[in-house]
């Protein structure tokens, strides 16, 4: 009995990893039409605190509370089975990883503030069109992107 594979079994058997590697970090994401839907909203945030302040100060903390519980809840078993996110593989923080989101947080928060001190007109909407765009644009990518490395 042979156990050594030939290189046609070997090669079959990366391509069947890559395979179902790709199919389980797809299965974990969200779909391209969630990051659209969630770009829009975010840019609709903006334009709304800008242009109607009081919108922002009515509502402004409930829907943030909203929003961070659908996050939390999409990453428990039970509300990633409601929003039809059957697996999420277990992503291992990399210190190196969250300094630079630490730091790039830091800088967005300081330069917004450091806009507001200086009275620069319609930060809320620009910065809200800014991230809104951007998680339309690059949130599937930068999903894909991760999941791939994790799975």
């Amino acid at each position: 009995m042979n156990t050594t594979p030939t290189p046609e079994e070997a090669e079959g058997a990366l391509r069947d990893v890559h395979r179902r590697r790709g199919q389980s970090a797809a299965a974990a994401g969200w779909p391209w039409w969630a990051w659209i839907v969630t770009g829009v909203l975010i840019a609709a945030l903006g334009v709304l605190a800008d242009r109607y302040p009081e919108f922002t100060r009515t509502y402004g903390t409930t829907i943030a509370i909203l929003l961070l519980l659908v996050a939390m809840a999409s990453n428990t078993r039970w509300g990633g089975a409601l929003l039809r996110r059957p697996v999420r593989p277990r992503i291992q923080p990399d210190t190196s990883a969250l300094m630079w989101s630490a730091l790039i947080l830091a800088l967005l928060i300081g330069g917004t503030a450091l806009a507001g001190a200086l009275g620069v007109p319609h930060v809320l909407l620009w910065g809200g069109l800014f991230i809104g765009v951007l998680l339309a644009a690059a949130g599937p990518w930068w999903q894909r992107r991760v999941l791939i490395r994790a799975a």
